[in-house]
């Protein structure tokens, strides 16, 4: 059986997904909250995650605190699984958590032109208390309830990330831009997690006129029409008396349809929603 190590005391997030993502490909391994062995070390067998002072990926050792120019552990563990790049594009979160764990908070909120405040106040208190179990722990086994949690979340963040590059895949071929006066909207007619990878399409789009996302509602039976990054020029409180309109969010951001309209029809009431800009 394949042995994981990973350093003892306080856990942290970047040490929790790399154990996580291994779990999720190794199968059953056993995890150790320990400083390694030299022979350990040098036993591909043994992947040792954050601590041994050596990245050598051939002989499964990814710590990077001997090295500034490394990336965090995580990173690192994502790297020898070719996933890295896909991760980079899949997840906001990704490349900033490595930032976290290498530079900390204080450098990071200043390399991100924020105050570090904002850091902690959106820090999750599930994060905390499910890093708290995990430094509890000196070994966990399949047998465990923490395990079995970590190989399922390392399962399913491998999983979305080859959903999201599938879905981009089909974004690209079956989404349509259509006008909206000097604006545009994204039209995808997908019904299985309608709002998958939608991010990265418009990230490639990268096209500013873009102001709304309309495609099939997560709840009901009708269309979701979504402002997007806030637009002004976007205001979904207009659509408030249309007989087809189910419901709009108090502040104008979201609108549903009763039913799943003709394109054409909802075209029609996004339209409606255009501020038209002045002068």
């Amino acid at each position: 059986m394949d042995k994981i190590i990973t350093h003892p005391g306080s856990a942290h997030k970047d040490d929790f997904m790399a154990v996580s993502v291994l779990l999720a490909t190794l199968g059953d391994a056993l995890v150790l909250r320990r400083d390694p062995s030299r022979a350990e070390l040098d036993d591909p067998d043994t992947y040792v995650v954050d601590v041994g002072m050596e990245h050598n990926p051939l002989q499964h050792n990814f710590d990077h605190h001997q090295n500034t120019a490394l990336p965090c552990a995580f990173h690192l563990v994502m790297q020898h699984l070719n996933y890295h790049e896909a991760a980079t594009l899949s997840f906001a979160w990704y490349p900033h958590m490595s930032m976290m764990d290498v530079r900390g908070p204080y450098r990071t909120a200043q390399d991100l032109g924020i105050d570090s405040s904002i850091l902690f106040a959106s820090s999750s208190p599930i994060d905390g208390y499910i890093l708290a179990l995990f430094s509890r722990h000196e070994q966990l086994t399949s047998n465990d309830l923490l395990y079995q949690f970590m190989k399922a979340m390392g399962q399913d963040l491998i999983q979305l990330i080859d959903r999201k590059k599938e879905r981009l895949e089909r974004l690209e071929h079956e989404a349509t831009k259509v006008e909206l006066g000097p604006y545009c909207a994204i039209v995808s007619t997908i019904e299985d997690a309608p709002k998958l990878a939608i991010e990265l399409y418009l990230r490639e789009l990268d096209d500013p006129r873009i102001v709304m996302s309309i495609t099939p509602a997560i709840r009901g039976k009708g269309w979701e029409l979504l402002r997007l990054k806030e637009h002004a020029a976007v205001d979904f409180l207009r659509l408030t008396d249309q007989a087809d309109i189910s419901f709009v969010h108090a502040n104008g951001f979201l609108a549903k349809t009763r039913t799943r309209l003709p394109i054409n029809k909802v075209i029609e009431l996004a339209r409606l929603a255009i501020v038209e800009p002045e002068g």
